[in-house]
């Protein structure tokens, strides 16, 4: 995706996430190139909030196009969409905001893709949940993918091609 520094090269747009403080609120912002993220205090790279132009990134949830795809990250996953993250739940307050806009818009809702080593993968019902958890659609490994739902399964059947990622 990042061909010559450029992320927009096969008309794809992404949004990358923004930690905003610590009471689980993130944001996602639009990157052109991968010189648009800088590292935080905690040296992880995300987008500032203004690009080299001092303009403010469009953010996902303002966006007027669904995204099609969000890649969550985990340190744990089972085969019914259990995801176990760092627990300060931003991934999950997230989505879930997120899936009432498209809601509200009329919009498919996102596909929810982990991508995870075939070690993070874990027995059924050993990860634990909470009402707030929000779970994955499909894992990616290098064994290969495994669509959890059947929306999962049929979007990639039909040979998914996302548009607009997070």
């Amino acid at each position: 995706m990042f061909e010559d520094g450029n992320v927009e090269v096969r008309k794809k747009k992404l949004f990358v996430p923004r930690v905003e403080d610590k009471n689980s609120h993130m944001r996602m912002l639009h990157i052109s190139r991968i010189d648009d993220l800088v590292a935080n205090s905690m040296d992880i790279l995300e987008p500032a909030p203004v690009d080299a132009d001092g303009n403010e990134r469009e953010d996902v949830m303002q966006a007027n196009e669904p995204v099609d795809l969000f890649l969550l990250p985990g340190l744990a996953f089972d085969r019914t969409g259990r995801r176990l993250g760092r627990g300060g739940g931003y991934y999950d307050t997230f989505i879930r905001n997120y899936q009432e806009l498209a809601k509200a818009r009329n919009w498919e809702q996102p596909l929810l893709v982990a991508l995870s080593y075939s070690t993070q993968i874990m027995d059924e019902e050993v990860i634990p949940i909470t009402p707030n958890d929000v779970p994955v659609d499909a894992l990616v490994s290098a064994a290969g993918v495994i669509p959890i739902r059947s929306a999962a399964l049929e979007r990639i059947s039909n040979g998914f091609s996302p548009d607009v990622a997070c």
